[in-house]
């Protein structure tokens, strides 16, 4: 039994008419492209490319035998681990079935007094240690964005931070947001690789958005193509707003966001070579009242199932990125939001799911937040990995010696399953009210707040030892010198 990439929403019709606007929108609308090194790619491939408008159409026939030559499985690329905008198939099989990625760029930080304050140097390191430490993360995104460094460098120190305080897990950054950073980020990856003897794909990679609807914008693509052509990878992710930057209708906004995913695609397939498709759910609705673009509804769900089924007609994978609570605090709203967005995910077939520890969509993350989401992803990859229907778990003959009115608590099948049967929680409540009100009465974030606090006073990694960080922050200083 399982319920990983078992949803069937849509019907035969409906994929069909889904398929043919997306063509639809390739062929007759196209896609704008900021590049002139791309333009001739595309152009050099046989498609109508508009060069003073820089855009770039796909023919349905050309799209059409660019599908029929998908492969089935994933491209056998380590590199393509860095990055979840970039198909890597093993995400699953190192993850124990579900990627769980902590963080995701957040500027503030939700302390401890339950105050909102701006990231810094320091509370990004300390939430990094952290994500580290906790057992149920497989990677580490951007754990905070700091504001007592100059905005340009940025980028440089997240990686520094992600680098020095993570020991365990895969931690990184692919925020560019400057080319002039480019060189400097190279170096960096570079010199961590080298202190590892590991490859440098593995530490230097981009991260780059459409500008939805159907735009590559020049800076994006800029910081594309050069990551490509010196030898790495860059991921490009899009987060299209129903009634915004995609129509009102969750159909509408499906063909914008299958538009832009068989773009990326194409994109992968040219200059990388990968023949694996890649689907990505990242969208949701505008708040008509204030504007904000709010993660925590149930409209991204309806839509991860939808593009889940078109992931299965296309014999494509999925991301969908869902875990984003939008509530400002540690409570109800936060649960339910990354409960009926989470699972429906899983549903889908998603490859993992990431951003765990925010609150306020990606604006903040807390500690308490995300020793919680620890705990819920461990129940998640239990859900995700259903259960065996065998000779053994089907447990013929002691059923045939205990079923009428006997117990199975002494028995020896109980004690060899029960472990990996039964998720067992750390922070959720497992007593009666009468233990818990004769105990210290603690709820969930107060258990996860304890747990915070000390594996923060106790957990010290280093990721990299003390000559290759004096040399990143040599690397640092060069930028500092030569950019401000």
């Amino acid at each position: 039994m399982h319920i990983w990439n078992c949803a069937e929403v849509l019907t035969a019709s409906e994929i069909q008419r889904l398929h043919d606007q997306t063509l639809a929108i390739l062929s007759e609308v196209g896609v704008h492209v900021g590049h002139p090194v791309l333009l001739d790619l595309f152009a050099e491939h046989g498609l109508p490319t508009d060069r003073e408008r820089q855009v770039v159409r796909f023919p349905r026939p050309w799209m059409e035998q660019f599908l029929s030559e998908a492969a089935d499985e994933f491209d056998d690329d380590d590199s393509l681990i860095v990055s979840c905008t970039l198909p890597y198939g093993k995400r699953r099989e190192y993850a124990g079935g579900m990627e769980a990625t902590a963080g995701t760029y957040p500027q503030y930080l939700l302390d401890f007094d339950g105050q909102f304050k701006p990231h810094t140097l320091q509370t990004a390191a300390d939430l990094t240690r952290l994500a580290d430490a906790l057992p149920n993360f497989d990677r580490l995104g951007v754990m905070g964005s700091p504001a007592d460094v100059p905005p340009l460098l940025g980028p440089l120190y997240m990686r520094l931070i992600a680098w020095r305080h993570a020991e365990r897990k895969l931690s990184g950054c692919g925020e560019v947001r400057d080319v002039r950073l480019i060189p400097y980020l190279m170096e960096m990856g570079s010199v961590v690789a080298g202190a590892k003897g590991e490859p440098a794909t593995r530490y230097t990679f981009a991260e780059v958005e459409l500008l939805s609807p159907l735009r590559f914008g020049s800076v994006e693509a800029e910081i594309f193509v050069q990551f490509w052509k010196a030898g790495y990878k860059a991921g490009v992710g899009f987060m299209p707003i129903a009634g915004a930057s995609a129509p009102a209708t969750l159909a509408g906004t499906l063909t914008i966001i299958l538009a832009e995913s068989l773009f990326v695609s194409v994109l992968y397939r040219l200059c990388y070579g990968l023949r694996k498709l890649y689907l990505q759910a990242n969208a949701s609705v505008m708040d008509m009242r204030s504007g904000f673009f709010p993660f925590g509804r149930p409209e991204r769900a309806l839509l991860t199932l939808a593009l889940g089924h078109m992931a299965r007609h296309y014999r494509a994978a999925l991301w969908a990125s869902a875990v984003h609570p939008d509530s400002k605090g540690i409570d109800v709203e936060a649960g339910y939001q990354a409960s009926f967005n989470a699972i429906p995910a899983i549903m889908a077939g998603t490859l993992g799911l990431e951003c765990y520890g925010l609150v306020s969509g990606a604006e903040a993350n807390s500690p308490v937040q995300l020793v919680v989401d620890n705990e819920y992803v461990g129940a998640l990859k239990r859900l995700t990995a259903g259960f065996a229907v065998d000779e053994e778990t089907l447990a013929w003959d002691l059923l045939r010696q205990r079923a009428i009115g006997g117990t199975f608590l002494d028995a020896e099948h109980t004690a060899r399953h029960f472990r990996r049967e039964h998720w067992q929680p750390e922070l959720f409540s497992r007593e009666p009210l009468n233990a818990w009100l004769g105990g210290d009465r603690k709820l969930a974030a107060d258990h996860a707040r304890d747990r915070a606090q000390a594996l923060l006073a106790d957990y010290h990694p280093r990721g990299v030892d003390e000559d290759t960080e004096k040399t990143l922050l040599q690397v640092i200083e060069e930028a500092k010198q030569d950019l401000l």
